[in-house]
């Protein structure tokens, strides 16, 4: 049984969700069941006990507003706002540490990593759906010999690396690199063979998440998020069969 937690730390999720709503008025969710995201203030009622104390509380409220905040801020086109397993992952850690130290840090490299990928720098991606979603953690994890899928998609190791692979997009952008050249117009960055236009995105993630072939669902709190399964070469082949191959 939960209960809701101080008024002051919902105040503050409310009032993000309004300015999401106010950019999104769908509020979509990737789930094609459901429609619309969890509203924020929803997420934490549901995932908050009563047990938590104050500061793990107020920690979590805070950092979760700053997160979706970031994504507005740096991604405005942004489609899905799906954020119940990341915020559910963050938490179950705080709680089996004892500690809300790993909890803030990672909402706030989390956030960090909207400024770093988003609209306002060189990199320029137009959705945060590969990382909300885990297709980037999935790429990771299979790439790197030493992880086995124990790390998670939201965990400060993976976090950390996605901090230093940012660096590392912009240094090769600034050598005006073959895959990530440097923009010459003020169009979103898409190294993917598919189209990234928004009834192409919304058309192609959500057949995938009928599938199953999101590696994390993150419009659950309970989700089991899968990394050794091939997401970037089905993403490509659902995206031919769908004719969204740009």
């Amino acid at each position: 049984m939960t209960a809701a937690p101080t008024a002051s730390p919902l105040a503050l999720l409310a009032d993000v969700d309004l300015q999401i709503e106010a950019r999104s008025p769908e509020r979509r969710s990737m789930d094609p069941t459901r429609g619309r995201a969890t509203r924020l203030v929803d997420l934490a009622e549901s995932l908050l006990e009563r047990d938590d104390d104050e500061l793990l509380v107020s920690a979590f409220c805070a950092g979760l507003a700053e997160l979706a905040r970031a994504q507005l801020e740096h991604f405005p086109e942004n489609i899905f706002f799906d954020l119940d397993y990341p915020a559910a992952a963050v938490l179950r850690g705080a709680r089996k540490q004892g500690s809300t130290a790993d909890l803030v840090e990672s909402f706030a490299l989390m956030t960090q990593l909207q400024r770093i990928y988003g609209m306002h720098t060189p990199i320029r991606f137009r959705y945060v759906h590969d990382f909300s979603y885990g297709f980037d953690w999935a790429k990771w994890t299979a790439r790197e010999a030493e992880q086995d899928g124990s790390v998670g998609p939201f965990e400060l190791t993976f976090l950390r690396y996605m901090r230093t692979r940012g660096q590392e997009l912009m240094a090769l952008i600034a050598a005006d690199d073959a895959k990530y050249p440097t923009l010459r117009d003020h169009k979103p960055r898409n190294p993917f063979p598919f189209s990234r236009e928004p009834a192409a995105e919304i058309e192609l993630h959500q057949e995938l998440a009928r599938r199953g072939l999101v590696p994390v669902p993150a419009w659950e709190t309970d989700a089991t998020p899968v990394w050794d399964r091939a997401f970037g070469r089905s993403r490509v082949e659902v995206a031919k069969e769908l004719g969204l191959l740009a």
